[in-house]
């Protein structure tokens, strides 16, 4: 029984070895797809962090401009100066949406970060009308006004459904079709074609629009990172479960196998006494050796002798 429970121990540690590995590789697939939906979330958190500060800094920095803008002597300098630094704002935003864990999720938020340019070119354009457009800034001005209509015109495929609709209904609406005859009456050194008010109105709800636009695009990239991380934790989870428990299973049915497996013993026998001497035949017999009797004349002799 003793060589018995050793064989099998030894059989129960051969199948250890594999259902042991097997754990082993689960806990690390699982370990590392846990790290990857962490660092998933960590990102689209940190992209929605980064996209809302640098919407609040550049919406600071075009109150800022047009601030500036309102002494006709800095109007050229505080023009380029916080332009510029509007679009490195801007810049470094699109440099984290590069930064995305997927392709589909840094598309979107590619997406999101032009439509924020395209805001941010509308709004440039009016700071220059607000200043008032001369020969040096109409020049700009012209360029700012292509430049936002062409992008956002290009970028409306690329949205999604709820805002190609946004788009449809800016588009055709009463205050974009205002706004774009003032942006070409300036653009033309032509005088307005409507009031002040009407422009200044259809240009607060074209720019309110495009900032909700921008908005409405920026969270659903980050949305659609983050159920990206969910997925990814889920199914790390899943999968690692799954292999940690079909290893315990494997374990358990070989523990079984082993135990009903028959072992044939054999008993060695070690004799403990000597064996018993066998009996020769009697025709094989010999007889032991005796003394030699002594010859009768040498009695004879010896008894003459002592007379």
């Amino acid at each position: 029984m003793k060589y018995l429970r050793s064989v099998r121990g030894r059989m129960l540690s051969i199948a250890f070895i594999p259902g042991a590995a097997l754990v082993l590789v689960a806990l690390v697939i699982a370990t590392f797809l846990v790290h990857q939906a962490v660092l998933t979330r960590d990102g689209a958190m940190e992209t929605a962090a980064a996209a809302d500060r640098t919407a609040r800094s550049v919406v600071a920095l075009q109150a800022q401009r047009s601030e500036a803008m309102a002494v006709p002597d800095r109007r050229t300098t505080a023009y380029a100066n916080f332009t510029q630094r509007i679009d490195a704002a801007i810049a470094g935003l699109r440099d984290y949406a590069r930064r995305a864990p997927d392709a589909e999720s840094a598309y979107q938020q590619t997406t999101a970060v032009e439509l924020l340019s395209v805001a941010e070119g509308m709004y440039r354009s009016d700071s220059l009308a607000l200043a008032g457009i001369d020969t040096v800034t109409r020049r700009p001005f012209a360029s700012a006004v292509a430049a936002y209509r062409a992008e956002l015109a290009r970028l409306a495929p690329q949205l999604t459904e709820s805002g190609r609709t946004a788009y449809e209904s800016l588009t055709r609406s009463a205050d974009w079709s205002r706004l774009a005859a003032a942006e070409d009456a300036f653009a033309a050194a032509e005088p307005l074609p409507i009031p002040d008010s009407t422009w200044r109105s259809a240009a607060y709800t074209v720019s309110e629009q495009l900032g909700l636009l921008y908005s409405q695009q920026s969270q659903y990239a980050v949305q659609l990172t983050l159920d990206d991380g969910r997925r990814t934790l889920g199914g790390a989870l899943a999968a690692g479960t799954a292999l940690v428990l079909f290893a315990a299973l494997l374990l358990v049915v070989v523990r079984r196998l082993v135990a009903r497996v028959p072992v044939p013993v054999v008993p060695i026998m070690v004799p403990t006494f000597r064996a018993a001497a066998i009996p020769l035949p009697r025709h094989a017999r010999s007889r032991r050796p005796r003394m030699p009797e002594p010859w009768p004349l040498n009695a004879v002799l010896d008894d003459l002798r002592r007379r």
